[in-house]
């Protein structure tokens, strides 16, 4: 194709005759420039549907995330009933006033342990940290995704603080020998018969009292709050979840 434009040039130029030249040097200028119009045109209509392509990847990917999210959290909220019921348990059996403390004790540790709800973000933090925010083009979802992930880092941030506060709540409890803490049952395999003995505990659970016997009633009652105010919290981040991930799965396909 270059070789016969160049021939034509050639040819009217040693006819000398400039003036079709000059008319046929401005058409294939033109022709060039419409060209490169088609190229660009093409090449953003590529771009275009990379981007509708990746865009739509984003979503689906954030969608898997929260489908994530919402079964760790069916986990944890099994864990979280049962440690409520632990705790319930022992407060009922520490204010009917218990001769054996093994009655109050085999509900101790299960008041405190439980799987935790960590969430996952590969997505949203990819997206984030590698600038391609703007890859989300539908404003309205992206509004609701970012405030999805602002208000489920709200809600996580005040379980954590009353996790600490309860946990405080507990190593103030400080007479650990007197309470009683080697006769629990989860630590009665690491601690010897011998040192059991000469770490004895005081009767605290018959006398309330007892110095004991109103921290660790303060600390349960604590316990039931704060395990009440996490349950309400997961539960709203789950059905956030469920909504958003309902929309992300329409836009992804």
């Amino acid at each position: 194709m270059i070789k016969f434009f160049r021939k034509i040039r050639q040819k009217l130029l040693a006819e000398n005759r400039f003036s079709k030249y000059l008319l046929y040097a401005i058409g294939e200028i033109i022709l060039v420039v419409i060209g490169i119009l088609i190229a660009l045109q093409i090449n953003n209509w590529n771009e275009n549907i990379k981007s509708i392509a990746l865009e739509k990847a984003y979503y689906c990917k954030i969608a898997e995330d929260l489908q994530v999210d919402i079964k760790n959290i069916d986990s944890s909220m099994v864990t979280i009933d049962k440690r409520l019921e632990s705790a319930e348990r022992f407060l009922k059996n520490l204010l009917k006033i218990q001769k054996d403390k093994q009655v109050i004790f085999k509900d101790f540790i299960p008041t405190f342990r439980y799987y935790k709800f960590i969430p996952t973000k590969a997505a949203i933090v990819d997206i984030t940290s590698s600038g391609k925010l703007e890859t989300l083009r539908n404003q309205t979802l992206k509004k609701r995704i970012l405030s999805h992930y602002t208000e489920q880092d709200n809600a996580l941030q005040i379980i954590d603080i009353n996790d600490k506060a309860h946990n405080q709540k507990l190593f103030e409890i400080e007479r650990f020998a007197d309470f009683g803490f080697q006769e629990v049952p989860e630590y009665q395999s690491i601690i010897d018969e011998e040192l059991q003995g000469l770490l004895s505990s005081t009767q605290w659970q018959q006398n309330p009292n007892d110095e004991l016997f109103v921290k660790i009633k303060d600390v349960m009652i604590l316990g039931i709050l704060r395990t009440q105010r996490e349950k309400e919290l997961l539960t709203a981040i789950k059905a956030g979840a469920e909504e958003l991930s309902g929309w992300l799965v329409e836009n992804c396909n």
